[in-house]
């Protein structure tokens, strides 16, 4: 066959083949884009009635918690005698909302014996064991369809169960029985296409509600010249809870679409006939197919111009193409008239000119990106791919170092499956993560064990792109990195946090890592006696701050260890009360910043130390060695140093020193005892203390001799009014006691900042004063006055 024979063929073929091409593909396109159409318009419906069934189950279910968190329902679960009376139907009546979908409620108590109801039909109603335990372990219940003689009067009903729980105990359950007024309601406003039709089922197949008249019941017993039924037993739902399905019915095609329903078994199943939309598009194809016979016609018409008019050019065309097919790019297309063929005799050999530059790049790139993955860190492999194996097709030098070949055994490598140097107990799970990711993308990261040659296992990380090429062949090009030192160090990484757990598990003491831009915190160690602390404590400053774990007069002391933190500290430590169990214990904690690249702050590690006994014991020390120990009232040396902090830390502010002697109190050791003295003493503390607010500093500093600093004094009236009730207590607590005895008190005052600014100072008049007020006679007081 001669060039021109050759070029009208080809001419033909080239008119024939793309409109063929071209119609089939559209054809097909059409097709698919019609059916995912209409696949995607019942997506969308189902979604839309699932979505309404689901907020009508969580409507009736936030009914249930509305209920439940009332006082009334509080006061059933936790008194009620276990028996339903008038009385709690009453009360439980009264805090009932009930909507026109809504048949009665019921109120349980954690027995499951019926407490409360709207109405006496169901004193006997019962739920099964496994749902009393998903009750029990705060879990919602849905029940399917019940109907029956004992139920409802055979009318189809479900159950909408919640759990109550006070203060994190099961107290009981809450029970909603709802008819199928809602999804006939629902059903009948839904509109898809002319022939869609909506079923809603439990997950035993019962209808709910239906528009079509072949699932009326249930669905596993639709008409007999239907499939529906096999179709429908191989959803396996629990891991494909949503899908489209197509089967017939009568001779019908149809395809749909269903949905679970979130926390039920329930399930919606939209479907359309398929010959609405096939007739529509077999009609458009019609037309296309039509409009591409006259498209290949006019094609065929300009080829048969083209051929007789150009041949020759063609000829020489062709014959230049064939040198070039035979490798000689030097030969060129020569046309010397300036018309089209001339344009196109220019282009050609210009584009040749270009291909051979092209050719000498790729040349260049090709010896560039050998030097390259020889170079780089691990090595470069490529497969290709058969069947879903990885044949070896390429392996760079970098990566037979890694798997411990040699140049020279290169040959011996290719066209093995890449699972024979895989280690063999990593192939399953390797072949998995594999699909896995190039399911989702052509691209996958896979971490496995390498046998090299010499018998060593190796760990490898492996990146990989899938590329199809034009010859339709599928490849995977690869970049290896030898992991195994890293590998190594992560396992030693674990085993050392497994030895610090068993360590932190041994002790009381309590890790914590605060994550402090997401304020969360970890919890690590022995927390077995610590219910309110959780593992993972979300908005922990928020939550801790609000609750009553830290007291309330340690939650300023706390805010600021953490703000300072914050800010910029490295450590801090501060001593708080934490609660345990309902009781408050000292704790100490200590806490040390994390900061980022940038020396931001990012996360601190801290522990809590329990610290009470030794906080106790410490306090009772101090309580001993700064208080008298008959009395309990401060000691001399404690009571000088408090007055002195208060006068040094309150410029400004005014008070008194208040001096009090016993008159008498000797004639009373030396004729009644010492233990009538202690009886006058300790009776003399406790008048003291009752006398003066805690906004005071009293203390005894010798055998009869008392001291008081009223601090904040805003008038001299007060310090008078308490001097007054100083004299009056002497006069009126001892009176009956002592009868043959006359025991009173003189009481010296020297006020601050007047007649002093120091305890020394203040002291001394103040004793100059009682001094004075014991020889106007004794039981007086007396304040200090320069003259």
């Amino acid at each position: 066959m001669n060039v021109r024979r050759k070029f009208i063929v080809f001419s033909t073929l080239w008119g024939i083949v793309p409109v063929i091409v071209l119609t089939s593909i559209y054809i097909a396109n059409f097709k698919t884009k019609g059916m995912e159409l209409i696949k995607q318009n019942i997506v969308t419906f189902s979604n839309d009635q699932a979505v309404s069934i689901e907020a009508f189950f969580q409507r009736n279910i936030n009914n249930n918690n509305v209920i439940s968190d009332s006082l009334v329902v509080r006061e059933l679960l936790e008194n009620s005698n276990n028996v339903m009376s008038d009385e709690n139907i009453k009360k439980f009546n009264d805090v009932v909302n009930k909507d026109s979908f809504s048949i009665r409620q019921m109120l349980f108590n954690k027995q499951g014996k019926i407490i409360a109801a709207t109405d006496n039909i169901y004193k006997n109603f019962t739920l099964s064991e496994d749902e009393m335990k998903r009750l029990e372990n705060s879990e919602l219940v849905i029940t399917d369809i019940v109907e029956g003689n004992d139920f409802n009067n055979y009318m189809k009903s479900a159950i909408i169960a919640s759990p109550i729980f006070f203060d994190g105990q099961y107290k009981g359950f809450i029970v909603n029985v709802i008819n199928m007024n809602y999804f006939d309601t629902l059903v009948r406003r839904a509109h898809l296409f002319k022939s869609g039709e909506i079923t809603i089922v439990d997950k035993n197949g019962i209808t709910a509600a239906s528009n079509s008249s072949g699932f009326k019941e249930n669905i596993n017993n639709s008409v007999k010249s239907s499939n529906l039924q096999v179709e429908w037993e191989k959803i396996e739902f629990d891991n494909k809870p949503q899908g489209t399905i197509e089967f017939t019915i009568n001779g019908i095609e149809k395809i749909g679409y269903y949905k679970k329903i979130n926390n039920s078994g329930w399930i919606v199943l939209s479907d359309v006939d398929l010959a609405e939309f096939k007739e529509p598009i077999n009609k458009s194809l019609e037309e296309v197919s039509i409009f591409s016979i006259l498209i290949f016609l006019l094609v065929i018409s300009a080829n048969a111009f083209t051929i007789n008019e150009f041949s020759k050019p063609i000829n020489s065309l062709l014959k230049a193409i064939g040198e070039i097919k035979n490798g000689n790019y030097e030969d060129r297309f020569i046309y010397n008239k300036k018309d089209e063929f001339g344009e196109i005799a220019t282009a050609f050999n210009e584009l040749i000119d270009e291909v051979q530059n092209n050719r000498k790049y790729i040349e260049d790139k090709n010896r560039q990106l050998k030097s390259l993955t020889s170079n780089i860190p691990g090595g470069v492999h490529r497969h290709i791919l058969i069947n879903g194996k990885y044949y070896m097709d390429f392996l760079s030098s970098g990566y037979l170092k890694i798997i411990g070949y040699k140049r020279s055994e290169l040959n011996k490598l290719l066209g093995k499956n890449i699972l024979d140097i895989i280690y063999e107990a990593d192939h399953e799970r390797v072949k998995r993560e594999i699909d896995e990711q190039i399911s989702k993308d052509d691209k996958f990261t896979v971490e496995y064990r390498i046998k090299r040659k010499d018998g060593s296992v190796i760990w490898v990380l492996d990146k990989g792109r899938i590329i199809k090429d034009n010859d339709g062949k599928i490849f995977s090009y690869n970049v290896a990195m030898d992991i195994n030192d890293s590998k190594i160090a992560l396992e030693k990484l674990k085993l050392s946090e497994e030895r610090y757990r068993i360590i932190t598990s041994q002790t009381d003491n309590i890790i914590f890592e605060w994550n402090v831009k997401e304020d969360t915190v970890h919890y690590y160690g022995n927390l077995k006696n610590r219910s309110n602390l959780k593992q993972v404590f979300e908005n922990a400053t928020k939550k801790l701050y609000d609750t009553d774990y830290i007291h309330i007069e340690d939650k300023k002391v706390f805010g600021k260890m953490l703000n300072e933190i914050v800010i910029g500290e490295v450590y801090k430590e501060t001593e708080i009360r934490m609660k345990i169990d309902d009781e408050y214990i000292w704790h100490k904690i200590r806490i040390t910043a994390m900061f980022d690249e940038n020396g931001d702050i990012s996360r601190a590690i801290g522990i809590i130390i329990d610290i009470d006994k030794e906080r106790k014991e410490n306090e009772e020390l101090l309580f001993k060695a700064e208080r008298d120990s008959l009395t309990g009232l401060y000691n001399k040396g404690t009571t000088e140093r408090l007055i002195e902090e208060y006068i040094n830390n309150s410029k400004g502010s005014m008070g008194a020193l208040f001096q009090i002697d016993l008159d008498n109190f000797k004639s009373i050791n030396d004729n009644l005892g010492h233990l009538a003295g202690d009886f006058v003493l300790t009776n003399m503390s406790s008048m003291l203390i009752e006398i003066f607010s805690e906004n005071s500093i009293v203390g005894r500093i010798g055998g009869d001799e008392f001291v008081v600093f009223l601090k904040d004094v805003e008038s001299e009236e007060l310090i008078y009014r308490k001097a007054e009730q100083l004299v009056l207590g002497f006069r009126t607590n001892f009176t009956k006691e002592f009868l043959n005895y006359k025991l009173s008190g003189s009481i010296g005052i020297a006020k601050y900042p007047e007649h002093g600014e120091n305890f020394q100072d203040l002291y001394i008049k103040a004793d100059k004063a009682t001094y004075l007020a014991k020889n106007k006679g004794k039981d007086n007081y007396c304040i200090f006055e320069e003259n």
